[in-house]
């Protein structure tokens, strides 16, 4: 009786979100843009009422047929930030500082590693009604690309990133480190994960990516 009066379940999502059935793993798609939509299932076929089966010899036949039931699909959504530069560099090294003073965005700064735990966007402004969106990735350490310190967690939202900025930490160096290891070691760990991806076609991949140094 209600079927043709059913409405649609809309659940929004930020752009950058992809969506992946959580039983099989595949990936259903990728929402990179806004009022973008994705039928993730379906809602089942209505039945015919009486009516339907009415004759002229019939006209009130006491018989029905059932509607068919929904789908049913259990999701997991993974969001990838969507961002013109993506600022990269080992624990503390200034990334959150640097991206404060370009940006109005106010992540939390302190004196210790991992301060960071969630990437943080900001929007800077370059020129007359331009604009640039920055992205500070939590810090990397050594085997990010296996999943040390939640690395994948904050590896794959380089993946959208035009631009790859180093920080590199000049000033509070520990014993046997320097700006040069630490950037070789960086440039591994985004070489090892981007061994691992599937990028769009046309995706320029993320060795040949703009490069932008910047020393602490």
């Amino acid at each position: 009786m209600t079927g043709r009066s059913g409405k649609p379940k809309y659940v929004e999502v930020p752009p950058g979100t992809v969506v992946y059935d959580a039983t099989s793993g595949a990936m259903l798609g990728d929402l990179t843009t806004a009022d973008q939509q994705l039928i993730v299932a379906r809602g089942g076929r209505g039945g015919r009422g009486n009516a339907a089966f009415a004759s002229p010899t019939n006209q009130a036949p006491r018989i029905a047929e059932n509607g068919a039931p929904g789908e049913s699909r259990a999701l997991r959504l993974e969001l990838k930030l969507i961002a013109d530069i993506g600022i990269v560099g080992l624990p503390n090294a200034g990334k959150s500082t640097l991206l404060a003073a370009l940006t109005r965005a106010r992540p939390k700064i302190a004196n210790y590693p991992f301060t960071t735990l969630r990437p943080n966007l900001g929007v800077a402004y370059v020129g007359d009604d331009r604009t640039v969106v920055i992205a500070d990735i939590p810090g990397l350490i050594e085997g990010a690309h296996l999943g040390s310190g939640l690395g994948i967690e904050f590896l794959r939202h380089i993946e959208r990133t035009e631009i790859i900025a180093h920080v590199i930490d000049c000033a509070t160096l520990e014993p046997g480190r320097d700006p040069m290891s630490d950037y070789q070691a960086l440039e591994h760990e985004l070489a090892e994960y981007a061994d691992k991806l599937e990028l769009p076609l046309g995706a320029i991949p993320i060795p040949e990516r703009p490069r932008i140094i910047i020393l602490n």
